[in-house]
């Protein structure tokens, strides 16, 4: 049986699996994919899991010297890592996660605010997703149509914004016809 990978290995696997990296290659390509978005993952963090995935024999390291630059690891993946990160993706298409929202927290902390302020907030945090909604689509139509894995995510943030909009104008509602009562 496979080691259970948290979702920020299984990332930096992939990567590594893509193209044999330093660790400050892999914080640039979570920067340029946009993957902050949809994955908490800090630079220190990448060390961590990096060191992590070696002690699980999932990736390997080779001290390497470019020119006058200092040594620096280079990751590469491993046999046990790709069977790992197949696995992986697997479970992680094929699974239903549970979602933990900021929105789920700061309803469960309102007790201390009135309707109106509750309201004001959700007003403030509608205008963002819709703004998110806005970005997100223009990020997918100026996508190649060749790149799934972009596309996929993108497209599934969408729809996950699109039915917080709608949750939101819901919940806005109701709390509007609370007030007016």
């Amino acid at each position: 049986m496979m080691l259970m990978l948290s979702n920020v290995e299984v990332l930096l696997l992939s990567i590594v699996n893509e193209k044999p990296s330093y660790a400050y290659e892999i914080d640039k390509a979570i920067d340029h994919r946009d993957m902050r978005r949809w994955v908490r993952v800090g630079v220190a963090s990448i060390y961590q899991v990096l060191k992590r995935l070696e002690e699980k024999d999932f990736v390997y390291s080779k001290k390497e010297k470019e020119g006058r630059m200092p040594d620096r690891k280079r990751y590469y993946i491993t046999d046990t890592g790709k069977a790992a990160l197949v696995e992986a993706s697997k479970r992680l298409l094929s699974g239903l996660e549970w979602y933990y929202l900021d929105l789920n927290i700061g309803f469960e902390t309102s007790d201390l605010l009135s309707p109106e302020e509750i309201a004001n907030c959700l007003i403030k945090r509608l205008f963002k997703v819709q703004l998110n909604i806005k970005k997100l689509k223009e990020m997918y139509l100026s996508q190649d149509d060749t790149k799934f894995k972009k596309n996929a995510v993108i497209k599934s943030l969408i729809y996950l914004r699109e039915a917080e909009e709608k949750f939101l104008q819901e919940i806005i509602q109701e709390l509007s016809t609370s007030i007016h009562q």
